[in-house]
């Protein structure tokens, strides 16, 4: 009984060997593979890893938002302006009670211009501008 349970496992060890080699044979390319070798190529900072958006990630959306508002791609601004949104939902987790009323206010008209902006029922800038302005006074926090 031993002997056909070993024969079982060594046929069954050798059928899922299909024949598989390194990815170093594979591939043929002339570079060395060197053990310990650098994986990465680029520092990556802690925001980065946890998905966390900075100020500047956050002003880039509303930006672009704006250019595309300017040549009047109605639909690509109000993306980026729920992009934009979105990124305010986050960097608001942490704020406190009143600034997050504040936020959630500023936000839900921030929303209604997006459908608007989406529409083509938004002319002036000016109040995209406005409410921007407004999130970024919440949520950046005032050094003194």
């Amino acid at each position: 009984m031993k002997y056909l349970l070993l024969a079982g496992l060594l046929s069954l060890t050798f059928a899922c060997d299909n024949g598989t080699t390194t990815t170093e044979e594979t591939t043929g390319t002339d570079q060395e593979v060197m053990p310990g070798g650098e994986v990465a190529t680029e520092p990556v900072s802690p925001e980065t890893t946890l998905g966390v958006e900075t100020g500047t990630d956050l002003a880039s959306h509303f930006d672009i938002a704006l250019s595309d508002f300017d040549q009047a791609h109605y639909a690509d601004a109000a993306d980026h302006l729920r992009m934009g949104i979105s990124a305010l939902e986050t960097a608001g987790v942490n704020l406190e009670d009143e600034a997050h009323e504040e936020l959630k206010v500023v936000i839900e008209e921030m929303e209604d211009v997006t459908d608007r902006v989406r529409a083509g029922e938004v002319t002036d800038r000016s109040e995209i501008e406005t409410l921007v302005e407004r999130a970024n006074m919440i949520v950046t926090p005032i050094e003194e």
